[in-house]
């Protein structure tokens, strides 16, 4: 990109049950941003959220954050879906020049307030999948699961590999929700059966949680931070939302979204340029298949590099050093999250789950059955 945009700043915050209003939430999380960075609500010059009117239970949620965010009688929009989604939307405004700081608000009470579950089955086929009751989310991804575990001739150790590393790292992140220390990976897999081959602990647990995020323009963000994060490049891509038209082995809007955020950003070796890769896997075969669609493993790769360990934190490809979406997924706020935590690794700041190298960085945000539709950033210091 010509002009440069950064990240200047974060809060987040997830739990089972926060015990909260989304109004509550929203409030803790942007007057803490502010307070971090010595500023008020009149720093920023537009705020974008990212919530879901069908999961918050009312139409045009947002206008009821207006106040708590600190966007009353101020500029402010909205985008529904994950939160990777709103950031982008953010970049494009500061690089309008009409803005020189964005706030983005991603937050879902779907661990309390309602399930998490309900929103991907009124994404599916009005006509036929919804009529028919046959598919919802959980079995959907079963079905993604085992076609791509025959597509390169995976055993389910991947997935007990996958998940395991996943709930270790996400033991000891403070940020998580569910927190497992000492999680085997035949814990994993005794855990309770769902739909073959998924296992409860292949799955991503209800969350509470949000996040809030500052950008700024370049001269801004310098005024604002002393660690700025550098937004290199984006991409988004959406497949289909008609399952028996998709090829489920496989994620190429993944691969599209990664390739249009790797040329932005003049990467042309992904598995040599980048360092570490914060991931939306809600499921844990999600994990090493959108790594491969990354561009981070080789394809029929994944099985090897788990057991290897090289896409532990101290691997040679670390993936999800922060514990992922296994750890917490608050509907439309993960991909949000999954960008706080590839901060907090490129500004060193990640404490135990910090991974060794760490000076560029992908995130990746999904939204949709069996991951439909996917936003891609690249991060660098």
């Amino acid at each position: 990109m010509d002009k440069k945009v950064a990240i200047v700043g974060f809060r987040m915050k997830c739990a089972p049950d926060l015990v909260t209003t989304r109004e509550r939430l929203t409030f803790e999380l942007t007057r803490g941003l502010f307070d971090d960075l010595g500023i008020d609500r009149t720093a920023v010059d537009t705020t974008i959220f990212s919530t879901n009117d069908f999961l918050d239970g009312r139409t045009i949620s947002n206008v009821f954050l207006d106040a708590p965010a600190g966007a009353y009688m101020r500029d402010e929009s909205k985008v529904e879906m994950d939160g990777l989604n709103a950031v982008m939307y953010a970049v494009m405004r500061i690089l309008s020049g009409q803005y020189r700081t964005a706030m983005v608000v991603a937050l879902g009470l779907t661990g309390s307030q309602v399930s998490p579950y309900l929103h991907v089955e009124y994404q599916l086929s009005p006509i036929y999948d919804r009529q028919m009751k046959l598919l919802n989310e959980i079995n959907a991804a079963a079905f993604q699961a085992r076609s791509y575990l025959a597509r390169y001739g995976y055993s389910d150790e991947l997935l007990h590999e996958a998940a395991a590393q996943a709930l270790s790292n996400a033991a000891a992140n403070p940020f998580q929700a569910r927190r497992l220390p000492g999680v085997s990976k035949e814990q994993v897999a005794s855990s309770p059966p769902y739909y073959e081959p998924l296992r409860e602990l292949h799955c991503y647990p209800p969350t509470d949680g949000g996040c809030a995020v500052l950008l700024a323009s370049e001269e801004r963000a310098r005024e604002l931070t002393e660690k700025p994060v550098w937004i290199l490049g984006m991409g988004q891509s959406i497949e289909t939302f008609y399952i028996g038209e998709r090829d489920l082995s496989r994620s190429p809007s993944t691969s599209q979204a990664a390739k249009r955020a790797y040329d932005m950003a003049g990467i042309k070796d992904p598995k040599a340029e980048v360092d570490l890769a914060e991931v939306s896997a809600l499921f844990a075969h999600q994990e090493p298949l959108l790594a491969e669609a990354l561009g981070l493993l080789e394809e029929g790769t994944a099985e090897e590099a788990y057991k290897s360990g090289d896409t532990s934190i101290a691997g040679k490809m670390p993936v999800n050093p922060s514990g992922g979406a296994l750890g917490a997924h608050p509907v439309s706020a993960t991909g949000l999250i999954r960008l706080a935590e590839a901060v907090r690794q490129l500004r060193g700041e990640a404490g135990e789950n910090q991974v060794g190298k760490a000076e560029v960085a992908v995130v990746h945000g999904q939204d949709g059955p069996c991951a439909q539709q996917n936003a891609v950033l690249l991060l660098g210091v």
